[in-house]
C-alpha cells in the first residue's frame, strides 16, 4: 500500500524536508489529496484513486554508506590547483551559502528523528540477477550506461524512441523529417480510454498530445524495440550484446487526468518551429507551473562518448530553448494584453496562481547562469532555490559537503512573475534530503510545490486552478502534462509490481 505522503519530515516553516523518492514517484501516479478534495469533496480517497494504490515502483537498494572520496584531489597542492580553476564567486557561493545550509538542514532532520530511524522507507528492489528492459532509442545502438545513481546529470534526452513499425523501422530514418511530419499534421489530441489502449507502434504517438481525461488510470500498449540491460551495481545498468535487442510488446501506465507528448525537444534550434518550441504542443496551451530537467553538459560523460550532451558551445542555444518554452507556455503576465490565441487557450482561473518556473541545474556555474538568464529573459524573477541533498540511510551526505568534484546535492532554481521588484533580491532556500534511487530519478516534488506555491490564499482561490508541465520528463504525474523523448520511461510496466 502506498504511503499517504512521500514527505517523511518537514519543519514548521516548510524550509527543510525529508522525502522518500520511490514513494514520491508512486504517489505521483495518483491524484493528490488536494486534487481529490476538489474533484469530489464528498467522496472518499479509495473512491477515486482506483487500483493504482496497490502499484509499487521498483528501486535500487538504498545507499547505507557514503561513496569513497577517491575522486577528490589526493594532495593539498592538487586541491589548490582545482580551486584556482573555479571562479571565486562560485567557490564562495558553495562554501558560504550552500554548504552551511546543507549541514544545518541535515542536522535539523537528524535531531528531529527518533534514534535508528531510516532516512527512506522500505524498498522493493530490482533483482540484480534479472535483466531489465528499457526502450531502445534513436538511430544508433544504445551505448552502455556506466554512470552511478548519483553521478552525472542525465544527458540522453534527445534521441527518438525507435518503435517496431513500418514507419520507423529503418536505421536511416531522418529524425528531423519525422519531427516535421508530426508538427505539420496539427493532429487533435488522442484521448485514451480507461483500461488498455493498444497501438501498432509507438510511432503512432510521436509528437502527439495524448490525454487521459478520466479519473481512472489508463494503459498504453504497443510493440517497441528494446535492448536488454543488466544492473552491475546499485543504480547502474549496462547493456548486454546489442544483438539481444528485439521488438516486444510493452505497456505504459498513464495516470488519471494526465497528458503527455512523447517526442524530441529541438534544443539545437528551438526557433525553427514557429508554432511552439515543443513540437506537438499547441502554442496557446498555458501552464502555471513549468518544471524542466535539461540535458546539461558534462565533461566526463562527453569524453566517454557514451551519450549525447550539450557542449560548451550550446549554452546559448539551451538558454534560448528554455526561455522560449517559458515565454510561450507560462500563463501570461496579467498586466499584458492577451492575443486572440492566448484568450482562446486561457485556462479558467489559471491566472490566479500566477507563473512559476523551476529548473534543475548541475553545480556548474554555467548551468546556473543559463537558468537565471532563461528565466529573466522570460520575465521571471528568481525567488527560491531548493537544494536536494543526497544522503545515506543514516542521513550522511553521499560525498563530503565540501567536495570539489562531486557535490552531494543538486539545485532546483525557481522563478516567478512578481507584481513589483523583489525585496533586496532575497532568495528563499529550502533543503530537501532524500536517499538516491535509480540513476536519473529525482524526487517528485508535486507535494512540495502544492504546499509552497499552489495552495495559498483563501479557499476559493486554491485548488485545481493550476496547470503544470514537466519538460524533459522521465515519468508522468497525475493531473500534470509531461513532454520529452523519455516521458514514459519510468511508467513502463517493467518498473512496477502489484501488491
Amino acid at each position: 500500500m502506498i504511503a499517504p505522503s512521500s514527505i517523511l519530515y518537514q519543519d514548521p516553516q516548510a524550509t527543510t524536508f525529508l522525502i522518500d523518492i520511490p514513494t514520491s514517484i508512486a504517489r505521483a501516479q495518483l491524484l493528490s489529496l488536494h486534487q481529490l478534495e476538489l474533484l469530489s469533496p464528498a467522496g472518499s480517497l479509495s473512491d477515486l484513486e482506483g487500483n493504482g494504490r496497490n502499484r509499487v515502483v521498483l528501486s535500487t537498494p538504498p545507499l547505507r554508506e557514503p561513496y569513497p572520496a577517491h575522486t577528490e584531489p589526493k594532495t593539498d597542492a592538487a586541491r589548490t590547483r582545482v580551486l584556482e580553476r573555479i571562479p571565486v564567486s562560485e567557490r564562495l557561493f558553495h562554501s558560504e551559502i550552500l554548504e552551511p545550509l546543507v549541514t544545518e538542514g541535515l542536522l535539523q532532520i537528524r535531531n528531529a528523528l527518533k534514534p535508528g530511524f531510516a532516512w527512506c522507507l522500505p524498498r522493493v528492489e530490482v533483482n540484480h540477477s534479472t535483466p531489465q528492459w528499457v526502450p531502445r532509442h534513436g538511430n544508433e545502438a544504445l551505448r552502455p550506461d556506466r554512470r552511478k545513481a548519483t553521478g552525472s546529470t542525465r544527458s540522453d534526452s534527445f534521441p527518438l524512441i525507435k518503435a517496431a513499425s513500418k514507419q520507423m523501422d529503418s536505421d536511416t530514418a531522418d529524425p528531423a523529417t519525422l519531427n516535421e511530419t508530426c508538427i505539420s499534421s496539427q493532429s487533435p489530441p488522442l484521448i485514451l480510454s480507461p483500461g488498455t489502449n493498444s497501438f501498432s507502434s509507438m510511432s503512432e504517438l510521436f509528437s502527439l498530445v495524448v490525454r487521459n481525461t478520466s479519473r481512472e488510470p489508463a494503459v498504453v500498449q504497443a510493440p517497441c524495440m528494446m535492448v536488454q540491460m543488466e544492473m552491475e551495481s546499485p543504480g547502474c545498468f549496462h547493456s548486454r550484446q546489442d544483438h539481444l535487442s528485439h521488438s516486444a510488446l510493452r505497456s505504459f501506465y498513464v495516470p488519471p487526468l494526465s497528458s503527455f507528448i512523447q517526442g524530441r525537444i529541438p534544443v539545437a534550434d528551438p526557433g525553427a518551429h514557429t508554432d511552439s518550441p515543443i513540437p506537438g504542443l499547441p502554442h496557446h496551451q498555458k501552464f502555471n507551473l513549468i518544471l524542466l530537467d535539461p540535458p546539461w553538459a558534462n565533461r566526463s560523460v562527453r569524453r566517454s562518448g557514451h551519450y549525447q550532451t550539450q557542449t560548451h558551445l550550446d549554452w546559448e542555444r539551451l538558454t534560448r530553448c528554455i526561455r522560449q518554452i517559458l515565454s510561450v507556455h507560462l500563463v501570461p503576465d496579467p498586466s499584458r494584453r492577451l492575443t486572440r490565441d492566448e484568450e482562446a487557450g486561457q485556462q479558467e482561473d489559471s491566472g490566479r496562481v500566477g507563473a512559476i518556473a523551476a529548473i534543475w541545474i548541475t553545480n556548474s556555474g554555467k548551468a546556473r547562469k543559463t537558468a537565471y538568464e532563461a528565466m529573466q529573459g522570460a520575465g521571471l524573477t528568481v525567488c527560491e532555490e531548493w537544494i536536494w541533498v543526497k544522503t545515506t540511510t543514516e542521513g550522511e551526505p553521499i560525498t563530503p559537503v565540501e567536495a570539489l568534484w562531486r557535490k552531494p546535492y543538486e539545485i532546483l532554481v525557481i522563478g516567478r512573475r512578481v507584481d513589483s521588484a523583489p525585496d533586496n533580491n532575497v532568495i528563499t532556500r529550502r533543503v530537501i534530503a532524500a536517499v538516491p534511487d535509480i540513476h536519473s530519478r529525482k524526487p517528485n516534488l508535486r507535494e512540495v510545490f502544492e504546499q509552497v506555491f499552489l495552495l495559498g490564499g483563501p479557499p476559493d482561490e486554491a485548488g485545481m486552478r493550476y496547470t503544470a508541465l514537466e519538460v524533459f520528463a522521465r515519468n508522468l504525474t497525475a493531473g500534470w502534462w509531461a513532454v520529452g523523448d523519455e516521458a514514459l520511461k519510468f511508467n513502463s510496466e517493467e518498473w512496477w509490481i502489484e501488491r
